[in-house]
């Protein structure tokens, strides 16, 4: 494998994950402050709104929307190998999911049903989204 080839490979998998974070961050922020009706630092302020069912439920929609385009642009990125590439992102995120789940300050604010589905909903979304480019390559 080429230099370049390793590089598109990096670039690929670290574009993805900045993407769904960004989306995932910027709608999620958005969206509480619009329920709340301004802005809040204060995390009980936060995660009251945040953590209201149907908040959650709509949380689940658009993180998946957000994994099935991170994997799409994390392929269009690597340009081959599409579905290994949407794995490694998909592999990547789930770490960093694991990582949030071993910090209790992070960890205590989300339900646990809300981890699994996430995880679960996160990586199959990603797959989907690489596999979708991937079939559009050939």
């Amino acid at each position: 494998m080429t230099p370049k080839r390793v590089l598109r490979s990096l670039l690929a998998v670290v574009v993805g994950l900045l993407a769904i974070s960004v989306v995932v961050e910027f709608l999620e922020f958005g969206l509480v402050t619009l329920v709340n009706g301004e802005m809040t630092t204060d995390p009980d302020v936060y995660y009251g709104v945040r953590n209201a069912a149907w908040f959650l439920g709509v949380k689940l929609f658009y993180n998946t929307v957000a994994a099935v385009g991170a994997g799409y642009l994390c392929a269009l990125i690597a340009r081959h190998a599409e579905l290994k590439h949407g794995l490694a992102l998909a592999v990547v995120q789930t770490l960093a999911f694991a990582w949030a789940l071993s910090r209790p300050e992070m960890s205590g604010w989300t339900p646990g049903w809300m981890w699994a589905a996430l995880i679960v909903l996160t990586f199959s979304g990603i797959l989907v989204g690489a596999r979708f480019r991937a079939s559009r390559c050939r």
